[in-house]
């Protein structure tokens, strides 16, 4: 199977799961929903379409910054993306720590920890693909002086 389609096959399983596992608190996390006013995860399919929307979000600007960013600053912002993701999850580790929210279900507690470990995955995945690969100039050159795919070999010598 095609590496792509597996990853974001993956990437689609851990969406689903996350938004099953956010959808399912126990009683008391429903009343919590409920009081606090959380109705993008109230049920499965507003659940599911946080989720996706966030992982297409992160999706989609770790691809631009791949694909338009010069190796330097596409690894300053990944660097940041993860730094906040990463911030995200010590959040939800010290809130779900806590009494009142260790009451709301293990599933619950599950999901709302998948989500930035999902995020971090991507960041962390897009980081080090950039870190791998190599520059490429505006004449189609890598900066390690290898043409990528035109089959040209740069000249041995000056001219």
């Amino acid at each position: 199977m095609n590496r792509k389609i597996s990853s974001l096959l993956l990437l689609l399983v851990l969406t689903i799961t996350d938004a099953y596992l956010l959808a399912h608190p126990n009683l008391i996390g429903r009343i919590g929903i409920f009081v606090y006013k959380h109705t993008y995860i109230r049920n499965f399919p507003r659940a599911l379409l946080t989720v996706a929307l966030t992982v297409g979000i992160a999706l989609s600007l770790s691809e631009l910054a791949y694909r338009f960013m010069k190796k330097k600053p596409a690894l300053i912002t990944f660097l940041f993306l993860d730094a906040v993701a990463l911030a995200w999850f010590m959040y939800v580790y010290v809130t779900f720590s806590s009494f009142s929210y260790r009451l709301t279900g293990k599933a619950f507690i599950y999901g709302a920890h998948l989500m930035p470990v999902i995020l971090i995955g991507i960041f962390s995945r897009y980081l080090f693909k950039r870190i791998l690969a190599a520059e490429v100039n505006s004449k189609g050159i890598s900066a390690a002086g290898s043409s990528e795919n035109s089959g040209v070999k740069p000249p041995d010598g000056p001219i």
